[in-house]
């Protein structure tokens, strides 16, 4: 399962890991995220939603 939220202009790509079955949060830039699926990398993988608002508060 896959879901995006987005905060304060960031995208936060929600999935569910392969190996741990859990919940893992990837942070792109508003510039990243247009490159499209396969072509994008994050800035910071976090374990929770708390986790990844956290990092775009001290970006």
């Amino acid at each position: 399962m896959k879901r995006v939220t987005t905060y304060k202009g960031f995208k936060i790509l929600q999935r569910t890991d392969h190996t741990t079955q859990l919940p893992v949060f990837a942070v792109y830039t508003k510039d990243e995220w247009t490159y499209g699926e396969g072509f994008r990398s994050y800035e910071w993988e976090a374990c929770s939603m708390k986790e990844a608002r956290e990092f775009i508060d001290s970006y």
